[in-house]
């Protein structure tokens, strides 16, 4: 009776959702992985012999990498050379803090002289640039790539935690002191707070290694308006195409002559239709086109296919705006 009752119990757990990540791993259970080692479990070598002594070829960046120090302080110098470090360790006047990138740190106190340094920032909603310059050559650039699944990860997370605390605490009442009301001034959504966050790591991780003088960031603020329209001006922006409707639906019906889109049918019922999912495309007009009921259920079916783009989104430009 208990099992029967355990294969009916409904989780409510997502499809999509991935399983939790146990702490052990399947293949140290196996008999195959007795007396081998596992490849993804060993720390990898950051700075190999063959980076530090490039060899000239045709096509090959010739750049020696520089080894990042601090001093016995915790605090950033000026870098030094691959071999300069190699004779520092071997001495024992300095020590590894960190493999990724390779970072030393001095035992003794040294002259601290350091160069003007310049940090470039090229935020961005996909993709961050760093640049970290001297008068005479770049000592570091990178291109990080910023996460975009937030917003499902957050929709899992939800879910999980929903589920648990019916499973766990089903007596207790609803939570009804996490709303948007109760939040504090300046919230942004978690998607968005995510990416300012990751702008502002890559900052501090490159103040660990560097002894950066000037930071420049390249910022953007665009006007969302003036994209779809080049003509707008004035009380105009005041006056959106929205203008006069009870609500976005009466206007895709009325920008769409109540006609569906699909098979030009009249004096039918009509729907509005998510061109691209609500989760992700929102519900701006662009978003959306008018069908009949029909056209809309033989859509979902997967029994006709319709011809429409997707609007571009302006999610990259909103992001660029707020931060």
């Amino acid at each position: 009776m208990l099992k029967q009752k355990l294969l009916e119990r409904n989780t409510y757990t997502p499809k999509s959702a991935p399983p939790a990540l146990g702490t052990v791993t399947l293949c140290l259970n196996s008999s195959k992985a007795e007396g081998t080692v596992m490849q993804s479990l060993k720390t990898s070598n950051n700075t190999p012999e063959e980076a530090l002594t490039p060899k000239a070829r045709g096509g090959q960046d010739l750049r020696v990498p520089v080894i990042y120090v601090l001093n016995m302080r915790g605090d950033p110098l000026m870098p030094t050379s691959p071999r300069k470090a190699r004779i520092l360790l071997k001495k024992g006047e300095a020590r590894v803090t960190k493999r990724t990138p390779l970072t030393i740190q001095l035992t003794k106190p040294t002259g601290e002289a350091k160069q003007s340094i310049t940090l470039g920032v090229d935020a961005g909603y996909s993709h961050v640039g760093l640049s970290v310059t001297t008068q005479n050559k770049e000592l570091l650039s990178s291109e990080v790539n910023l996460r975009i699944d937030m917003v499902k990860l957050n929709s899992d997370r939800r879910q999980y935690r929903r589920t648990r605390r019916n499973r766990k605490t089903w007596y207790r009442q609803p939570r009804f002191l996490n709303r948007v009301k109760s939040k504090h001034k300046g919230w942004l959504p978690p998607s968005v707070q995510h990416k300012l966050d990751t702008h502002v790591k890559l900052v501090k991780n490159v103040l660990n290694i560097l002894p950066v003088s000037k930071i420049i960031v390249e910022v953007g603020n665009f006007d969302i308006q003036k994209i779809q329209n080049p003509e707008i001006e004035g009380k105009e922006y005041q006056k959106g195409s929205q203008l006069g409707f009870y609500n976005v639906r009466e206007y895709v019906l009325h920008r769409d002559n109540h006609t569906c889109q699909h098979c030009k049918s009249k004096n039918v019922p009509l729907v509005v239709h998510h061109i691209e999912s609500r989760q992700t495309g929102g519900d701006r007009p662009n978003n959306l086109i008018t069908l009949c009921k029909k056209c809309h259920s033989d859509h979902h079916e997967g029994l006709i296919k319709l011809k429409v783009m997707k609007s571009k989104p302006f999610r990259a430009a909103t992001f660029m705006s707020t931060i």
